[in-house]
Order: structure tokens, then C-alpha cells, then sequence
């Protein structure tokens, strides 16, 4: 029930305050506040559990997960553990917007705890149940595959799912897939095997997604939003006319409101009068 209550992007996010929730309490079962046990363990990489503390033997129940390696808190921060699987959810959580004192403008909350047993569902896998077998963010494979086929096969698959849940008005979890198709497709750039042909391929297919991305924003009304994407897939397909057909659509949204605004606007002047 407790909630990620800071972000520092490129840094850490912070959670763990159980009885204030914005970083100002947290008390544990300890009590108000308990000793540094050791400094074994270090900041060595991106995904280090650390205790969050206001100097030495001040600890609570906040703590954070590192984003980027943070050795200059090594000897001041307890780390207690590492994020095995789930790096994508970080990464997630560190890109939501924030304001004052880092704080998110999201709420992003803990719903569930506790220890998975062997051989049990991590949920890293076909969480919506929806035939995904790929996990959201490359990171959490257990092996990344070094075929390029097999990155090719994985962003089709992903962007398929995606169209599909177009066709059920799902615009939301369509764009979620098309998210994922990129995260996999800019994976296909390292491996050995790109030639010029699949390179163009690579870049109509990232091309087709952005056009896709951007018909379901432009549905959910994020004009804004559906904009930046056709101007990202014209920079990878400069004659893909789905995206030219999706820019115009876009304007003429656009115009749509504008004019809507205005009616609305000469109507509360032609009630107030001069």
C-alpha cells in the first residue's frame, strides 16, 4: 500500500514511507529508527536495494532503487538487496513526470509483496494473459537471444498484438505493445547480420508503428501526443503516406478544437454583451 514518493531520473527511486507516504516518516517495525548493519554490499550497478536514511544509524522503512551505479553512497547507504527481474518497471517508474521535491505527479503505488516460491510465475511473462510471451522490457530476458531472426520475429509478434488490440478499441494497451515493439526493434540495431536490406526494413517497420501509435492517441485525444509520433515516423519512412494521412488527420483535430473554442467563446460574448 505504499508508494514510490520520489524520483530522482538517473539516479534512484525512492519508496518505503509507510505512515507519512511523502517521504517525511517511516517507521519500521524496529522502531523510529535502527543502526547501519554493514557496507558490505555496494552500489556497484543500476537496480541496488539500499536503505534510505538521514545520516549514519538513521534508518527507517524508506528505501530506493538505484537507475545508474551510485558508489558515492557507498558507506553511507545499507544495500540489502538487487532487482533480479522487473529492471523495465524501474526504468517506468523513474520516467514519470514529477514536481515539487521530486515527488510524481502519478501516484505509483506497492499493491502486492512477498516471496515467490521456485518454479511459480514472476508475472514477467504474459502479465494481461493476452499470448504475450515476451517480457516488457528486453532487460528481463533470461538469455538475450544473439540472433537477429529472432529479434525480427519478436517485433512483429509484439507489434501484431498491438493491432489487434486497434481492432478491439483498446487504444491504451495497443500503444503499451507498440512501446514494447521499439524497445525490441532498437535491440535488432547491435546484432550481427544488418545489411541494407533489413535496415530499411527495420526503419518501414519503425515507421508503421509510430503511424499505429499515432491513430491511438489521436482516438484518446491526445492530439499533442499523436503529432510527435507522425513526425517520428516520418523521419523513418519519408514516404509513408499512412503518416502524411495521420498528420492531416491531426490538423484537422486540431482545427476541430480551435474552432470549437471559438463558437464557444463568441457565444459567451454574445451573452455578455458589450
Amino acid at each position: 500500500g505504499s508508494c514510490f514518493h520520489r524520483i530522482v531520473k538517473g539516479c534512484m527511486i525512492e519508496a518505503g514511507d509507510i505512515s507519512a507516504g511523502d517521504g517525511t516518516g517511516g517507521e519500521s517495525i524496529y522502531g523510529l529508527k535502527f543502526e547501519d548493519e554493514n557496507f558490505e554490499l555496494k552500489h556497484e550497478r543500476k537496480g541496488m536495494l539500499s536503505m534510505a536514511n538521514t545520516g549514519p544509524n538513521t534508518n527507517g522503512s524508506q528505501f530506493f532503487i538505484s537507475t545508474t551505479r551510485t558508489a558515492h553512497l557507498d558507506g553511507k547507504n545499507v544495500v540489502f538487496g538487487k532487482v533480479v527481474k522487473g529492471m523495465g518497471v524501474v526504468r517506468s517508474i523513474e520516467h514519470v513526470m514529477t514536481g515539487d521535491e521530486d515527488r510524481p505527479v502519478l501516484d505509483i503505488k506497492i499493491v502486492d509483496c512477498g516471496e515467490i516460491p521456485e518454479g511459480e510465475d514472476d508475472g514477467i511473462t504474459n502479465f494481461f494473459k493476452d499470448g504475450d510471451t515476451y517480457p516488457d522490457w528486453p532487460v528481463d530476458l533470461a538469455e538475450s537471444p544473439s540472433e537477429l531472426e529472432w529479434w525480427l520475429k519478436s517485433v512483429d509478434s509484439i507489434k501484431a498484438l498491438g493491432n489487434e488490440y486497434y481492432k478491439k478499441q483498446d487504444y491504451k494497451m495497443a500503444i503499451r505493445k507498440y512501446r514494447k515493439a521499439l524497445r525490441y526493434l532498437d535491440i535488432c540495431w547491435e546484432k550481427e547480420g544488418i545489411d541494407e536490406d533489413k535496415s530499411s526494413g527495420l526503419r518501414k517497420t519503425k515507421s508503421q508503428i509510430f503511424t499505429n501509435s499515432s491513430a491511438c492517441k489521436l482516438k484518446l485525444g491526445d492530439i499533442n501526443g499523436a503529432l510527435l509520433d507522425t513526425e517520428f515516423a516520418m523521419r523513418e519512412g519519408i514516404n509513408n503516406a499512412k503518416a502524411l494521412f495521420r498528420q492531416g488527420q491531426v490538423g484537422i483535430e486540431e482545427l476541430c478544437v480551435i474552432i470549437d473554442e471559438l463558437f464557444r467563446n463568441l457565444q459567451s460574448f454574445t451573452m455578455t454583451g458589450f
